[in-house]
Parts: C-alpha cells; sequence; structure tokens
C-alpha cells in the first residue's frame, strides 16, 4: 500500500479571522455532516471529506505506464479562523483485476486508488514526489485547488486579505512500515512554493500522517509568510512608521498561530521532534519573530526618545514620529 497526498495552503480571504459559527457554515460542504471543531490551544476545524472519481495515469519515476482508477478524498481545514487548506489524499493499492471494474466497484472503496499495470508501488512512489511530472497524470492538485475555491468563494466572507501571501504546495508520500520504530520523515523545500514530505509509518497510523503532513503544511506556510513579510521590510531605508506598518501582519494575523503539534496525534510526535533537530523548523521561527519583536521594540524606543542611533553611534534628533517639537 502507497499512500498519496498534497496539500494547498493559503491566507483566508477575509480582513479579521472568522468566528467559529462561520467556520462551520464555510466548512459545511456537505450537507447533514458535521464539522469536527477544536478550540484548544488553538481553533482549528476540519470539513467532511469529499469524493472525487478519477481514472488517469499514475506517474511513475521511470515512466512505466500505470493507469489508476478510484476516488480522492478532500477536505478543507480552517485554523485559528485566519488559514485556510486544502488536502486530497488516496490508498493507491494493486488492483484484483487487469480491467477496469464497473464504477460502483471504486465508489464502495472511498478514498481508494487502484494500480493498473506492471509499474511497483516505490516506482509510483518515485514519480509522485519529483517536482516535474507528466501533466496528464493523477492531479490531486487540482482537487485542492477545487475544495479551496468551494470555501474562499462563500458570501461568507469579505473577501478582503489582510495583506498579499502567496499558496504553499506540500505533495506527500507515506510507504507502510511494519514497526512503529522505524517511522521516519524528509522534508524537501523544492522551489519558493512546492515541498515535499516523504513518510514511513505504520497502517494504523496513516490518519494521523494525513494529520501531521497538514500540519507540517501549516506550520511551512506561516513561516515562510512571515519570512517573506520580513524581507520586504527594508529596515535600513525605512522610518519608524513604515517598519511598523511592514511588519504589522506578521503580529496581528500570523504569529500566535505557530503551536506544532497541537492537533497532531502523539504516535507522531517523534516526527516532529526529528524535523525540530533537523531543519530547525522552532529555532527558525525562534530568530524570526525575535527578529521582529527586537525591530518593533526598537522604533518605538527611538520614536519615544526622538532620537536615531547612527552608524557612529552617536545620537541624532529625529524629524518623525514622536519628535519633540
Amino acid at each position: 500500500m502507497l499512500i498519496l497526498g498534497e496539500i494547498h495552503t493559503c491566507l483566508l480571504r477575509n480582513s479579521s479571522p472568522v468566528r467559529k459559527t462561520v467556520v462551520g457554515e464555510l466548512l459545511g460542504l456537505m450537507r447533514g455532516e458535521p464539522v469536527p471543531m477544536s478550540e484548544r490551544p488553538i481553533a482549528h476545524a476540519v470539513s467532511p471529506d469529499l469524493i472525487r472519481g478519477v481514472d488517469c495515469w499514475l506517474p511513475t519515476g521511470s515512466g512505466a505506464r500505470s493507469r489508476g482508477v478510484g476516488t480522492i478524498a478532500a477536505h478543507a481545514v480552517i485554523t485559528a479562523g485566519r488559514v485556510l487548506q486544502g488536502s486530497a489524499v488516496t490508498r493507491a493499492v494493486p488492483a484484483s483485476s487487469t480491467h477496469r471494474q464497473p464504477w460502483p466497484h471504486y465508489l464502495s472503496r472511498p478514498g481508494v486508488v487502484e494500480m493498473i499495470g506492471k509499474a511497483a508501488a516505490t516506482d509510483v512512489a518515485d514519480g509522485f514526489a519529483a517536482q516535474s511530472r507528466d501533466p496528464a497524470a493523477l492531479d490531486l492538485g487540482g482537487i485542492c485547488e477545487w475544495i479551496i475555491d468551494k470555501v474562499q468563494l462563500s458570501p461568507r466572507l469579505d473577501h478582503r486579505a489582510p495583506f498579499t501571501s502567496r499558496r504553499t504546495t506540500t505533495r506527500w508520500v507515506a510507504n507502510i512500515i511494519d514497526q512503529p520504530a522505524e517511522a521516519t520523515v524528509r522534508f524537501t523545500v523544492e522551489e519558493d512554493i512546492s515541498r515535499s514530505i516523504v513518510l514511513h509509518v505504520t497502517e494504523k497510523d496513516i490518519p494521523a500522517a494525513v494529520r501531521f503532513c497538514e500540519d507540517l503544511a501549516l506550520h511551512d506556510w506561516v513561516l515562510t509568510t512571515v519570512l517573506r513579510i520580513v524581507d520586504r521590510t527594508d529596515f535600513g531605508s525605512r522610518d519608524g512608521r513604515q517598519v511598523v506598518t511592514s511588519l504589522q501582519p506578521a503580529v496581528d494575523h500570523l504569529m500566535h498561530v505557530w503551536m506544532p503539534g497541537a492537533h497532531v496525534p502523539d504516535s507522531m510526535t517523534p516526527l516532529w521532534r526529528e524535523l525540530e533537530r533537523r531543519p530547525g523548523f522552532t529555532r527558525q521561527w525562534d530568530a524570526t519573530v525575535n527578529r521582529v519583536r527586537d525591530q518593533l521594540s526598537m522604533r518605538t524606543l527611538r520614536a519615544f526618545h526622538g532620537i536615531d542611533l547612527v552608524a557612529s553611534g552617536q545620537p541624532q534628533q529625529l524629524g518623525g514620529i514622536g519628535a519633540p517639537p
């Protein structure tokens, strides 16, 4: 068995964080199905799974032809009333027949794609995780975009984002192992907005692995977005007001979202520890947040005292915010 997944993460298009009641409406994508929500330690809600049928080629590392027929399970996730994710996942298993079955056969197995052909699971895993793939092959990203659009187009949103940001794409593959002690994770930043995750987990931990990958994608997006905000803030040439205005979105909308593993099952804790060791997510986050706070503190002190600290170390009167008459 092979688990294939993809997660797209973005800012919810609303000028302020949405309340719990609105989140329930946004994620009520299937009439009559409940929307699980959690308020502690941070607000988190998941929509019911929507099922999409597929009949397409599967990506392979070798280029061998393998047909995939079955269904994809997709859902939306909203965290802190601010961050939206579209997540699609399927289990790729060998087909019991060399021929395509009637659709009722596949619909009876939601979230399962049967592989028809000679390609091995490892070949499909390599092809799916590759940065460049055949555009005609299985496209979980299109399903992620479809479910994100269902949420973003809701009239319950005012469609005014408080700042500009980019979506990230996280493609992940889970290989099934027998012993929990052998669980591993490899996270790779492929390019500016693309990431990949390769996991080895037990079959009973598949639901936990889905949640782990969504949590990792969430925190990677938050870290990436805050880093972009900091990079766009030219500390050397801007005055105090401009710096504060530039950094304000990070403080108002993102810094409180950082809680790695808060909604991840305990069985995935060792994988988070591995990521904290290398590449060291929290170390980079702490350094970035401290830089933001130091800049805001320094600008506040300069404005309060009406002085600027020049390279020579001599104080200089400011003509800007807080300068004395």
